[in-house]
């Protein structure tokens, strides 16, 4: 048994969703003609994934990709294309073909935990020049928090000497949807993003890269409702987290393949419970049995 108390320093999770729509220079029946040659719609969306906090709030300020303008999206990826000096496959500071380009966003404060369980949210849809995507890069401003319950709140300090953070984005991690169609996820690891330390909270951002088309999904339902369990599933050194809304309903993605044991944590008085070898072995969202807490 747990009491919602004892989490307010676990495992925290969160999961931000990227959908990038792109345009390949050749407009062909499988592209969308509405977007203009040269360029690409680049949409972005975040989503959730389970915390014991009631609320994190990041104030996001910008959002910029890297794009190699000399290849396309399906170009293998090359070892150095994430060197901060790379100027492109055999070209120069003079004659560089990455750049940066800025997406069109409405900067201020996000509440990164309004989000659950799949649902997610359009933060940018942007053009950007066409080409390769090889990183993303999110500015964040100074007016951080976190809110351990409905009214104790406490800065969340962005550890580090600069604001920003970067994400390396390999081919593999885009899903191609039509030619001018990719989409990109992002998972936002709050569980090893924030921490305590010396009376701060910290906020080191711990984002991973994946294609949620080769991924699975678990998901299922915990009764009764508002029984407020945490759900853990565990397969080896892999640990991954869901908290169900009201109704008891949950959806954990970005699930690898393999053996899963999932754990519904119960507080308030309700007992833990435990599934065992639920078995993930393909792209496909696998149905956990309703489980039911008891005191």
């Amino acid at each position: 048994m747990k009491t919602k108390s004892a989490w307010l320093t676990a495992f925290v999770g969160l999961t931000a969703v990227l959908s990038i729509v792109a345009c390949n220079k050749n407009n062909s029946s499988n592209s969308n003609p509405n977007i203009p040659k040269g360029e690409s719609q680049l949409s972005v969306y975040m989503m959730d994934a389970p915390v014991q906090y009631d609320s994190v709030l990041i104030n996001i300020q910008q959002v910029i990709v890297e794009v190699d303008t000399s290849q396309t999206q399906s170009t293998p990826d090359n070892p150095r294309q994430w060197d901060n000096d790379w100027c492109g496959v055999g070209r120069g500071p003079n004659n560089k073909s990455v750049i940066w380009d800025t997406l069109n966003i409405t900067p201020g404060i996000y509440n990164l935990l309004a989000l659950r369980n799949g649902t997610d949210t359009l933060l940018t849809s942007s053009l950007v020049s066409t080409g390769k995507v090889l990183k993303i890069r999110i500015l964040l401003g100074s007016d951080n928090e976190v809110y351990i319950d409905s009214t104790a709140n406490y800065p969340l300090v962005v550890f580090g000497p600069s604001p920003w953070f970067t994400i390396n984005v390999s081919r593999t991690d885009v899903a191609t949807v039509t030619n001018n169609e990719l989409k990109l996820w992002l998972d936002f690891n709050l569980n090893r993003s924030i921490f305590f330390w010396s009376g701060t909270f910290y906020l080191d951002p711990y984002i991973v890269v994946f294609n949620d088309q080769m991924m699975a999904k678990l998901e299922g339902t915990v009764l009764p409702h508002g029984a407020g369990a945490l759900v853990e599933a565990v397969n080896g050194t892999d640990t991954l987290y869901a908290i169900p809304f009201w109704s008891g309903q949950y959806q954990i993605r970005n699930v690898p393949t393999g053996t899963w044991s999932l754990t519904f944590k119960g507080w308030n008085g309700y007992q833990d419970t435990t599934i065992d070898n639920i078995v993930v072995d393909s792209m496909k969202v696998v149905q956990v049995p309703t489980v039911t807490l008891h005191k």
